[in-house]
C-alpha cells in the first residue's frame, strides 16, 4: 500500500460515495489498493445532519468530499454545502482525519460566475467554510463533464423539447476526472496547497450542442433548444480555466463513440 506522510494509516472516506463522480473515485481507490470507506446516506451516514461521521471516520486519513446535490435553489445549494462542510470539518477534526479533498468546480467562487447558477453558490459557499476550517483542505477544479450534457437534456424538459443552457467550457469525461481526483489523494505528501489542482478536457465545446450530439446518438428523441447565455459568464468564457491545468485527453466525440 502506498506510503505518504501520513505514514502507514491509508483509509480514505468518499462522501457522495454513490454519486456519478464518488462511485468512479471509489472504485479507482480500490483497484490502487486503498481502504476505502463509502459514505452516503444508503450506508447509515447523513452529512446534512452529522449522523455517522465520526464513526466512518474512524481511522481514516483523508476525506474526499464528492458530494453533489440536485438543485437549482440558491438557498437550498447554498444551506446544504455549507452545513455539510462544517459537519465534516468537525468530525474530521474529533476524529483525526490528516486532510480534505474537495471536488469543485473550475471558478465556481467567482461571484461573475456563481451568480447565475444557485448550485455553483452553493459550490462557492462550500469552499469558504473549508477555508474556514481547521483541517488542511486541497480543492480539485474540474471542468464540466460530458455526463452533465446528458443530465442537462433532462432536467427542464417541456413535452419534447428539452431547453439546455449555451454553456462555454472545456468539458471532459467523469471518468479523467475522478482518476485525476484519485491522483491527487494518493500522490505523495500530498497537503493543502494554496492553488487548486485543475483539470479539463482537450477542446472548448458548448454545452447544449453536446446535450444535441447525446440525442442524436440516442435517435433523435428530443428537440433541443439551445438557451443562449452569452451576456453571462457561464457563456462567455466564465468556466474556462484560467493558468496552469491538466488536460484530460478524451475528445468528445471519441467519448460519445464509446458510450451505449
Amino acid at each position: 500500500m502506498e506510503r505518504t506522510g501520513e505514514g502507514e494509516r491509508r483509509k480514505v472516506a468518499v462522501l457522495g460515495a454513490t454519486g456519478q463522480l464518488g462511485a468512479r473515485v471509489v472504485t479507482q481507490l480500490r483497484q490502487r489498493g486503498v481502504d476505502v470507506v463509502e459514505v452516503s446516506r444508503g450506508q447509515g451516514t447523513d452529512v446534512y445532519s452529522g449522523q455517522g461521521l465520526d464513526a466512518a471516520f474512524d481511522g481514516v486519513s483523508t476525506v474526499v468530499d464528492c458530494l453533489n446535490l440536485e438543485t437549482l435553489s440558491r438557498r437550498r445549494a447554498v444551506d446544504f454545502f455549507t452545513t455539510a462542510a462544517r459537519n465534516v470539518v468537525a468530525a474530521a477534526q474529533r476524529t483525526g482525519v490528516f486532510r480534505i479533498v474537495c471536488v469543485t468546480i473550475i471558478n465556481a467562487r467567482d461571484p461573475e460566475v456563481h451568480r447565475w447558477m444557485g448550485y455553483y453558490a452553493g459550490k462557492a459557499a462550500q469552499e469558504r467554510t473549508y477555508r474556514a476550517g481547521a483541517v488542511p483542505v486541497m480543492f480539485v477544479a474540474s471542468a464540466q463533464w460530458y455526463e452533465l450534457a446528458e443530465t442537462l437534456l433532462s432536467q427542464m424538459r417541456i413535452g419534447p423539447l428539452s431547453a439546455v443552457p449555451g454553456m462555454r467550457s472545456r468539458p471532459l469525461a467523469a471518468d479523467e476526472a475522478a482518476a485525476f481526483v484519485v491522483d491527487r489523494v494518493l500522490e505523495a505528501g500530498g497537503t493543502a496547497t494554496s492553488d487548486d489542482a485543475v483539470i479539463a478536457g482537450p477542446e472548448v465545446r458548448d454545452l447544449a450542442e453536446l446535450a444535441r450530439a447525446i440525442d442524436q446518438r440516442r435517435g433523435g428523441r428530443r428537440k433541443v433548444v439551445r438557451v443562449p447565455l452569452t451576456v453571462t459568464a457561464l457563456g462567455n468564457g466564465g468556466l474556462l480555466p484560467r493558468g496552469d491545468f491538466t488536460t484530460a485527453p478524451t475528445r468528445f466525440e471519441d467519448w460519445l463513440r464509446g458510450t451505449s
